[in-house]
Parts: C-alpha cells; sequence; structure tokens
C-alpha cells in the first residue's frame, strides 16, 4: 500500500509541476486537490500511527478525502483524536 501512495505523491508532484508551467484547467486543479488529500491521508495516518492513533484508510475515509482535500484529512484527524 505505501507503493501506492508513494506513486500517487509522484503523480502529484508531476501535475503541479505542469500546472505551474501552464494554464491549469479546471480538471486538473480538480485532480490535484484529490490526490493532496489522498496523499496528506496517507502522510497523517502515517505520522499518528507513530504516536498510537490511527486513521483506518477506507472506501469512506478516501471518498471523503477526495471530495473535500486536504480539510478532510483534518476533520478525519480531529475526529479520530476525539474518539468519535
Amino acid at each position: 500500500m505505501t507503493l501506492i501512495f508513494l506513486g500517487l505523491f509522484i503523480l502529484l508532484i508531476g501535475l503541479v509541476v505542469r500546472s505551474v508551467l501552464g494554464k491549469p484547467n479546471l480538471f486538473l486543479k480538480l485532480i490535484i486537490h484529490m490526490l493532496g488529500g489522498i496523499v496528506g491521508l496517507w502522510l497523517f495516518d502515517f505520522l499518528l500511527s507513530i504516536m498510537g492513533c490511527a486513521i483506518p484508510i477506507n472506501v469512506f475515509t478516501i471518498t471523503l478525502v477526495g471530495l473535500l482535500g486536504f480539510p478532510g484529512v483534518l476533520a478525519l484527524t480531529v475526529l479520530q483524536l476525539l474518539g468519535i
């Protein structure tokens, strides 16, 4: 699973570079937003697992983060830390 998220991170970096070099369209911005949220979810899960708390990565959390992006990651982190 780690290799999948590292691949998504590399894809995200490539899309951001392409966006910076040219005029990004709406679809490219949406893909960057969704990939940023999913990679952020993986990073937060990795960092929280060191502290003994983990965000489960499943269809619901990936869908939420895909729709909301990084604010969705923050919302999931707060809910997990509160124990909800």
